[in-house]
Formats: structure tokens, sequence, C-alpha cells
């Protein structure tokens, strides 16, 4: 018998009815109610097996495959695909928020409070319960865009901030960086992660692991910024201001701190905290070099 068929002894509610031919029709037709059902004789007793998954074809509907189980073996679908209705689509809402905290809440957590850990056990292969690295960042981006957009229109303080304290940006460029800034992220941080590699994991790490890591890393930015915008909606805050963009870079350069001391002391690495701090010195002057850069050609092409 494969997993699709299940049996028990004399029970009418389960999967497996062992009748003798003394039983009367009245008590058959709790098995013959059943889609499919399949029967053999032994001796004097007739032994009857239901299907308990009777939707389940002889092949994959997305290969064709033969399938004998919950999955087909050569692509990875389910065996049963529910006809879409207005059922199905709402198990499938209730299953992404019942699910989500088996990978995506779990990861946030994990890269707040250990985030050295995550980062080596996600490179030593063990990702099952992570969720991956681009994705990952890519969710928080858009709930950073979604509720910045909220916030910004909901309030009523000034769209720009004309003096920000890391950069010399006109009223028009720091609207284009407001406007960009996770793409402009996004374009910062492969030179950013080299930067990190050539002064601290090397030769412990190659660049593209460096690079992996850094997408956790971003990733925790664009939640704080998610955090802070959620706090200025509730409290009715201004965060065009400096003051914003402030809290928002010493909690970010502090847990940045942390994550690097938590994540490269498990590589036995020498001189650690003077690289470390070369690094994110380094790291910073890219930065704020390559936003400048970044906007400057945005508003060419606009």
């Amino acid at each position: 018998l494969n997993r699709n068929w299940q049996y028990l002894i004399s029970f009418d509610r389960q999967s497996l009815f062992y009748l003798r031919r003394k039983k009367g029709l009245a008590e058959r037709k709790s098995f013959l109610a059943f889609p499919r059902v399949m029967g053999t004789r032994r001796n004097d007793s007739l032994l009857i097996f239901v299907d308990n998954n009777p939707a389940m074809p002889a092949t994959c509907l997305n290969c064709n495959h033969p399938i004998s189980g919950n999955y087909c073996s050569h692509c990875g679908q389910k065996t049963t695909v529910k006809k879409l209705d207005w059922k199905v689509l709402l198990g499938e809402f209730l299953h992404f928020f019942t699910h989500i905290e088996k990978g995506f809440l779990h990861t946030t957590r994990e890269l707040i409070l250990r985030p050295g850990s995550l980062y080596k056990t996600f490179l030593e292969g063990r990702r099952k319960g992570f969720h991956k690295p681009v994705s990952f960042l890519l969710i928080w981006i858009g709930i950073y865009l979604i509720v910045y957009n909220l916030a910004g229109s909901l309030s009523d303080f000034p769209e720009v901030n004309y003096d920000s304290v890391f950069f010399s940006f006109n009223p028009e460029s720091w609207k284009i960086f407001n406007r960009y800034r996770s793409l402009i992220e996004l374009l910062i941080m492969p030179f950013s992660a080299f930067t990190g590699w050539l002064i601290l994991a090397r030769p412990r790490l190659n660049y593209v692991e460096v690079l992996v890591t850094s997408f956790y890393f971003m990733s925790v930015l664009f939640i704080l910024l998610s955090m802070q915008f959620i706090i200025v909606l509730v409290f009715g805050l201004n965060f065009h201001s400096n003051f914003f963009d402030m809290v928002n870079a010493l909690l970010f350069l502090g847990w940045g701190l942390y994550s690097a001391v938590d994540f490269y002391r498990r590589y036995n690495i020498k001189f650690l905290l003077p690289r470390i701090i070369l690094s994110t010195i380094a790291g910073g002057m890219i930065y704020i070099v390559l936003s400048q850069l970044y906007v400057k050609f945005i508003m060419i092409l606009s």
C-alpha cells in the first residue's frame, strides 16, 4: 500500500472495512458511499480499501510524470490541485498569515537579535528555516515603500528636508533621494559588500558569501525605517527632519557594529575591532559619494 491508502479493521469511520459475508446490505452502504473503492476477497471475508485522496491523478498535472505520493518526485508540485474558487482563495490567504511566522518573521527576529548566527548558519547550508535573502530584502523594501508613501500622504509637514546631517543636497536632490532611496541602496550594496570583503572577510569568505549576508544586513535598514514611519503615523511626528535622520543612522550604525562583531568573531579574524571600524568608515564614505552620484544621474535621466 502507498501512503494514499490507509486502513483499520472494523471501524466504519476509517478507511478500511473488514466485512464478513453475512453482514447485511445496510452495513455495506457505509463504504459504498466513498468515491473510490477497491476490494479483494480473502477466504470468507471481503477486504475493502477506500482511497483517502480520490482527486489525485495518476500523473502530475504540471509535468505528466507518474506520481505515487503527496508531491511529484520530478517537479515537486502537489499531486492534488483543487479547482480555484472563493474557498480556495480564502484558504490561501489564511495560510499566508498562519504560516508566515515559520519563515519571514522568524528570519526577522533572528536577524535583529542573533545576526551572526543567522549569517553563519545560512552560509553553512542550513537554510530550511530561514527566508531567502533576496526576497526577504525585497519584501521589507515593499513594506517600507507602503508606509513611507502612507506617511507622506497623511503628513502636513514639508515634503523635503533641505538640511540633512549627512548630505549636502539641494531640495530637488533630496526629493529624488527619498523617492528612489530603495533603488539607490540596492545599487550601492555591491560596492559596500566588496569593501567589507576586502577589509574583513577574505580569505575566510568569498565575495558572493559576503554579498549574500549584505542582503540580510540591508534589510535591517528598511526594517528600522518602516518601524519609524509607523511611529510617525501613530504619533503624527515630522519625519522630514535632522532628528529623524540622526535616530535612524545611530540605530543602524549600532546594530551594524553588533552584527559585524557577532558574525566575524566566529571566524577568528585577527585585529577584528580595528578592521570593523576601518570597514565602517570606508563603507560610509563610499555610501555618501555613490548616493550623490546616483542622485545626479537620476536627475539627468529625468
